[in-house]
């Protein structure tokens, strides 16, 4: 028989939220990824692991909470908490690397407990890319590789899931290569060409001088002399808290240098934000550096959402969609587009953990697209 004090626990874990929310106080999205929405409750008993997650992440100052283990975590072990899974080894939430870099723990978790294999990834992405062109659009294909895979030279010595990490890594990208995925954009080897850092010291992403090398890579992809009259300058330097320390609980500073995408004679004349975050359209034009002019739906997640003021300015008529919106939204925009553009990172491939890959997503994309097929530009 359940004590008075376990169901006013129970109570307080799941109100609690709810409560605080009528009192004006809001949860903080802490994490790299949106607050997660509350699951059906049609689907029985088998949501109670999802209504458990819904509840933690909506609970009411848990930012502080977070900040307050964290520190706690420093004072008594000098090294961030981790966050594991009763009976699983605990990867840390943040990895702590020399020189003061920072790298998101989520790329060992997805590397050693991956939902599906390499091989069928990459099957669900030549399914994906068959589909777009086999209704008459063009396909593009980008990967954002893990700051782990740019920059492991500050990565500490020992750390859980090392082994694992970089096996997998090394398979999914032998992988990839041989694959010969239609449309498929590298970006790894421009970065790692780059000799620049590649990416913030404190953040998961990467940092505006690759934001403006994305763009270009694109747009070299996409058609020939698209990137004339365009340079990339340097507009000086800021300080900045990565979301990594925020991970941590604990806010770290660095100084970042700011770069600007200069296209000569490109003019926004339009942008449609009624669905930012999610999605929103803009309309550019041009007297002198040529834009591409297909209908461009550009599908990604927060390393594009991250990179569009470098991006965006190629396009005559493109929209932004993040590759986690509803299911009808993506049908809805791809069906309105003439090219595809899709980019994800890495560590959800390398996990098998794409949204855009799962079976109905696929299935409703396929019949959406067999009903309202084009002929290619």
């Amino acid at each position: 028989m359940r004590t008075p004090t376990t169901l006013l626990a129970a109570m307080l874990f799941f109100a609690g939220p709810a409560l605080a929310y009528t009192a004006g106080v809001r949860a903080a999205a802490i994490e790299n990824r949106r607050l997660p929405e509350f699951p059906a409750v049609s689907r029985g008993w088998e949501i109670v692991p999802e209504v458990e997650a819904w509840a933690t992440a909506h609970l009411p100052f848990r930012q502080y909470a977070v900040r307050g283990n964290a520190a706690l975590s420093e004072f008594l072990f000098k090294e961030a908490p981790s966050y594991g899974t009763a009976g699983a080894t605990d990867y840390p939430r943040v990895i702590q690397g020399r020189d003061g870099w920072l790298y998101f723990g989520d790329d060992v978790t997805e590397a050693c407990r991956p939902r599906r294999s390499i091989a069928e990834t990459l099957e669900r992405l030549h399914r994906l890319a068959g589909i777009v062109r086999g209704s008459g659009r063009r396909f593009v294909l980008t990967v954002a590789p893990d700051k782990t895979t740019i920059r492991p030279d500050r990565l500490p010595a020992r750390f859980p899931g090392r082994t694992c990490l970089f096996t997998r890594k090394r398979e999914f990208w032998a992988a990839l290569r041989a694959a010969r995925l239609p449309g498929y954009v590298d970006l790894r080897g421009p970065l790692e060409r780059s000799g620049a850092p590649a990416y913030w010291r404190t953040d998961s992403h990467w940092d505006e001088h690759s934001a403006g090398l994305y763009g270009t890579e694109l747009a070299l992809a996409l058609q020939p002399g698209l990137s004339r009259d365009t340079r990339l300058e340097k507009v000086g330097q800021v300080p900045r808290n990565g979301d990594l320390g925020g991970l941590l609980g604990i806010p770290v500073e660095e100084t970042i240098d700011r770069w600007r995408l200069v296209r000569d004679g490109v003019r926004r004349v339009r942008q449609d934000d009624r669905e930012s975050p999610v999605s929103f359209g803009t309309a550019n034009t041009s007297d002198r550096a040529p834009l591409y002019r297909p209908r461009t739906l550009l599908i990604g997640d927060s390393f594009t959402r991250n990179s569009l003021p470098w991006v965006l300015p190629y396009f005559a008529d493109v929209t932004y969609l993040r590759g986690d919106a509803p299911r009808e939204r993506i049908m809805e925009k791809v069906r309105r587009s003439e090219t595809v553009v899709v980019e994800i990172v890495e560590r959800h491939l390398v996990g098998g953990r794409a949204g855009l890959l799962d079976d109905l997503t696929l299935d409703a994309l396929d019949r959406a697209l067999s009903s309202s097929s084009m002929t290619a530009g």
